[in-house]
């Protein structure tokens, strides 16, 4: 083994075997030592002390850089979630507004309803397509027609009263004429007085009550029903409200504006199925008891 060996210049004290054994026994005594009576707890200490800025130093580097990255990846988890949070939003909007939208159909449905008079055995509701584009007439169209059962003359009530009567009539739709066209016009009472009159259109957003007479006990808000007189609207549904009451000198009628409920945000409509030709019979009983009185008297 010796040729395995340092040369003899460089054999000096003792062996690296011995030394390793001494080195091992004294840091097993010392650990004892220090173990049961804690010797070494104050140069531990300084040691600690004198090692902990170099190794916070040693540390920074990596602490910045996972500093950074939690940085990067908080920011990224921030802006997912705060896109998250606001698609959330909006679908909760969407569904306010048509839960909302929803409540206000059903109330004017229930309105609608509340409306009908008892008396109107047979109805249907029809939803409102928009205003006819003609400037000559006042008309709405409606998603009901023939098919539904309506005819010509049919009167038409809103919730909050009177609309008017159909006017034309397809297969599935319909054109209704307002009260305040120019061609419509409808028996009525004033419910203070129980007075009757006869209300027509005049094309614009207003009704006139006709063939007023000057001392006429009529003052502005009276409200005005439907008399059931034509047979065709029902009794006590709301025509209108006396909006003003003038009489100019020398004239044979006064002139008494009616305000008109606002249809122009109305979705539903009631069209109540009666004759509207109820005289129809009446009438041709009449012209042939006509027809006989001429041929006796031929």
């Amino acid at each position: 083994m010796e040729e395995y060996g340092p040369p003899p210049l460089f054999r000096q004290g003792l062996p690296a075997r011995l030394r390793f054994i001494l080195f091992l026994f004294a840091s097993v005594l010392l650990i004892l030592i220090d173990g049961r009576f804690r010797a070494l707890d104050d140069f531990r200490s300084a040691i600690s002390d004198v090692t902990a800025p170099m190794v916070r130093a040693l540390e920074w580097p990596g602490e910045a850089v996972s500093s950074a990255s939690e940085y990067f990846v908080s920011k990224a988890r921030l802006r997912d979630e705060n896109q998250r949070l606001t698609e959330e939003n909006q679908r909760l909007s969407l569904a306010v507004a048509h839960l909302t939208e929803m409540q206000q159909e059903n109330e004017r449905l229930r309105r609608l309803v509340n409306a009908v008079p008892r008396t109107a055995s047979q109805v249907v509701t029809a939803e409102v397509l928009g205003h006819m584009p003609d400037p000559f007439t006042r008309r709405l169209r409606i998603n009901l027609g023939s098919d539904d059962g309506l005819l010509v003359g049919m009167p038409v009530i809103a919730a909050d009263g009177v609309v008017g009567q159909v006017s034309r009539v397809v297969h599935k739709s319909a054109e209704v004429n307002l009260l305040t066209d120019h061609r419509q016009q409808l028996s009525v009472f004033v419910a203070r007085t129980g007075e009757h009159y006869v209300l027509g259109g005049n094309g614009s957003d207003l009704t006139n009550l006709l063939f007023v007479l000057p001392g006429a006990d009529l003052k502005e808000g009276d409200t005005l029903l439907t008399s059931g007189l034509d047979h065709i609207f029902p009794r006590n549904i709301l025509a209108g409200t006396v909006r003003s009451v003038t009489h100019q000198p020398g004239e044979t009628y006064a002139r008494v504006e009616v305000a008109m409920p606002d249809y122009d945000d109305a979705q539903f409509v009631t069209v109540i199925l009666v004759d509207p030709n109820p005289t129809a019979e009446l009438d041709a009983s009449d012209k042939k008891d006509s027809s006989l009185r001429r041929r006796r008297e031929r």
